[in-house]
């Protein structure tokens, strides 16, 4: 017979060791990080200069005539009315249906004897 010997049960690390494994990482991680971080250029030295006044504004800003104003508040006023009535509608249509559903027909079970 010819038996070939069982494989060997796997290496456990123990915990700690995976720890310090894991600690390592990030500090190399870091270390390598730090060097880009300290090649960045500083930040500039404040000027205690005095700084220039802003120009003034160049035009003032248009209004709306108050007929324009109107007449969006009454097409807004127009368009949500309109929208509601006809949500209403289908609604109501939707409920007849239902309704009409719901009730039994009396004439459908009854034949008809007209010869």
């Amino acid at each position: 017979m010819n038996h070939q010997p069982a494989p060997a049960p796997p290496r456990r690390i123990p915990k700690a060791l995976a720890e310090l494994g894991g600690l390592a990482v990030c500090l190399a991680v870091a270390i390598g990080l730090a060097p880009a971080a300290w090649a960045s250029p500083a930040p500039p030295t404040p000027s205690f200069a005095p700084v220039p006044p802003l120009p003034p504004p160049a035009a003032v800003p248009a209004h709306f005539p108050s007929w324009a104003i109107a007449a969006i508040l009454a097409a807004t006023i127009v368009l949500s009315v309109g929208t509601t009535l006809i949500t209403l509608a289908l609604e109501q249509t939707r409920w007849a249906r239902r309704q009409a559903a719901a009730i039994p027909d009396p004439h459908a079970s009854t034949p008809n004897r007209d010869p």
